[in-house]
């Protein structure tokens, strides 16, 4: 199987501090923390964050499979990124720069994993409507976003599915150059393409049955609810990022 295993944009739920939080202390929390990450410019710091990554993954209590497995599409371009800056400058800014990469992808990776689609695109909206003064589309923003969390897992399967299907007709996805490769794949595409489409088109006209008309006056099933310790957990990720930009 060639995706079933890739639970990139899957929510694991562990009932874990993390879990706990308010989805937006999440994403003020992970804003911050990139926003420091980005510039770390020697391995004092990043080690630093790489210590308080392996602190995060032991307090929500996933494994690093399933972190790693969620990675996995990233890794080529960390690898691309290595061997990029090794031949245009040095193997210390090579190593200096996939490693910041890494870490800051990991950061990402866990919020999904913690945090709902349903939560998450809650957050989202609650953050964004402000902006829906000037005419930005706060809500239909945090739904597609909220959506396509949702829909990756499935689309994953889809396309393993077409993979096997493909693999038992006789179909050579894994051999030849990397042109051959690249060719041998249209056959998977274009189904899948088909099943995006048709998927769209689904959940168009359920929503349109149930009429939906977008985010004035909806109510939630479960209101956010912003906690002393949201406070708490946003303040710290602040001051350290803060800290650690200024030293």
């Amino acid at each position: 199987m060639y995706f079933t295993n890739i639970s990139l944009g899957q929510y694991v739920p562990t009932g874990s501090f993390i879990h706990r939080l308010d989805p937006r202390a999440k994403l003020f929390s992970l804003l911050f923390i990139i926003s420091a990450v980005f510039p770390a410019e020697n391995f004092i710091k990043l080690s630093f964050w790489t210590a308080l990554l392996f602190l995060l993954v032991w307090v929500s209590k996933i494994s690093w499979r399933i972190i790693l497995m969620t990675a996995r599409p990233i890794f080529f371009l960390i690898i691309f990124t290595f061997v990029f800056n090794l031949f245009a400058d040095s193997l210390l800014r090579a190593l200096l720069t996939s490693l910041r990469l890494l870490v800051l992808m990991l950061f990402a990776v866990i919020l999904p994993l913690t945090t709902a689609p349903l939560e998450l695109a809650d957050g989202l909206d609650s953050l964004l409507r402000p902006l829906g003064k000037i005419g930005f589309p706060a809500h239909e923003s945090a739904m597609m976003i909220g959506m396509a969390l949702r829909f990756i897992p499935l689309l994953m399967q889809e396309t393993d599915k077409i993979i096997r299907a493909q693999l038992s007709r006789g179909a050579r996805l894994d051999q030849g150059n990397i042109f051959k490769r690249v060719r041998a794949f249209f056959p998977v595409l274009i189904p899948l393409f088909i099943i995006i489409f048709r998927r769209a088109d689904e959940i168009a006209l359920a929503m349109e049955a149930r009429g939906y008309e977008g985010g004035s006056g909806r109510t939630r099933r479960r209101p956010l609810i912003w906690k002393v310790k949201d406070t708490i957990v946003v303040t710290v990720c602040a001051l350290v990022s803060i800290l650690l930009i200024l030293l």
